[in-house]
C-alpha cells in the first residue's frame, strides 16, 4: 500500500502543474492536522477549517484555494454547503449537554453569489431550541462582507454511545 501510494504521490508532484501542487499540499496538510489531533475530522482538516464559537454563535473560515473550486473556478456549492453546515452543526452540538450530539435533518441553502478568492466565513445563529430539535440560521460571507449564501437548518438531538 504504501509503496503504490508513494508511486501515485511521486507521479501527481512530477506530472502537476502549480494548481495541482497547491492541491497536493493543501491536502497533505490537512492529513497532518488530523494526525495532530488539530482537527476532529478529515473534511475539517483538509479545508482548514478555523472554527470560533461565541454566545448561541458559531463560525467557521476556510480559504479559497483550487481544491474548492468547481470547473469555473469558483467555490463549488457543496462546498459552501459544507462550510454552513459545519458552523451551524458546531454551535448545535456546543449547546447541548454532555452525552448528547446534533445531527443535520435539513439544510436549505440559498446561493446568492460566487465565492471568488480570499477566504469564506460562515456564521450559526440559534434561532429555536427545544428537547428534541433545534434551528439554526446560517449566513456565508465573503472577505468582502458579500453574502455568498443564506441557509437554514434543523438538527436533531441524538444520545451518543459512550
Amino acid at each position: 500500500m504504501k509503496e503504490d501510494l508513494t508511486k501515485l504521490l511521486n507521479e501527481c508532484i512530477e506530472d502537476g502543474n502549480e494548481a495541482d501542487l497547491d492541491v497536493i499540499k493543501q491536502m497533505l496538510q490537512g492529513v497532518r492536522r488530523k494526525q495532530e489531533n488539530q482537527s476532529g475530522s478529515y473534511i475539517g482538516a483538509v479545508l482548514a477549517m478555523e472554527k470560533t464559537a461565541g454566545d448561541n454563535t458559531c463560525e467557521v473560515t476556510i480559504p479559497i484555494t483550487p481544491l474548492t473550486y468547481n470547473s469555473l473556478e469558483i467555490v463549488h456549492g457543496g462546498i459552501t454547503a459544507t462550510l454552513v453546515d459545519t458552523a451551524m452543526g458546531t454551535l448545535a452540538n456546543i449547546l447541548l449537554p454532555e452525552g448528547f450530539g446534533a445531527v443535520t435533518t435539513n439544510l436549505n441553502i440559498h446561493y446568492l453569489a460566487p465565492g471568488r478568492h480570499g477566504n469564506l466565513t460562515a456564521t450559526g445563529t440559534l434561532v429555536h431550541r427545544g428537547s428534541k430539535t433545534l434551528v439554526i440560521d446560517g449566513k456565508v460571507l465573503s472577505d468582502e462582507g458579500k453574502t455568498i449564501a443564506h441557509c437554514t437548518g434543523s438538527f436533531f438531538v441524538v444520545k451518543k454511545n459512550l
